[in-house]
């Protein structure tokens, strides 16, 4: 029963995803969506314990930045545990904005966004680069997450 805004950033997507976060009253659910892991860490539904602040938010997302921006292993959900609004960042690197479609347009647009409708070219492909392989071990040390089985329905928002 929701509606979404997809949107399509072509670089600098966790600023863009905070900007749209922080107007939230919070506190803030994050779910971190690991469909392919490099080093044998379990795939699957990460659910922070607890909620948090938009400043513990804003640090998880800026301290593993370019690891969300540049590799493909994941998915990356924030929530608004009042509303449960939330915004999910695909592995395609795509944003879906699920409540309060208005603000959120409003704000796309005085970004100079201009609606159409992204796609995600066939064929592509997923790269799991090396380098950002001690993220992914950063990541699953940041909290003590609450782990869910990875199901097929989940590797897509």
């Amino acid at each position: 029963d929701w509606s979404r805004v997809t949107i399509g950033a072509d670089d600098k997507q966790i600023p863009l995803i905070l900007d749209l976060a922080k107007r939230w009253k919070g506190p803030y659910g994050i779910l971190y969506v690991l469909v392919a892991s490099r080093l044998g860490h379990g795939d699957g539904r990460y659910q922070s314990p607890d909620p948090c602040s938009f400043e513990d938010l804003e640090l998880f997302a800026y301290t593993f930045q370019e690891f969300f921006e540049k590799d493909g292993r994941h998915h990356l959900w924030f929530i608004d545990v009042p509303s449960n609004n939330r915004i999910i960042y695909d592995n395609h690197d795509l944003i879906y904005s699920y409540g309060d479609d208005d603000a959120v347009i409003a704000i796309l647009k005085s970004r100079g966004f201009i609606e159409g409708s992204p796609q995600i070219p066939a064929p592509h492909e997923h790269r799991f680069n090396q380098e950002y392989d001690k993220n992914e071990d950063e990541i699953m040390d940041y909290f003590k997450w609450i782990q869910f089985p990875l199901q097929e329905e989940h590797d897509e928002p």
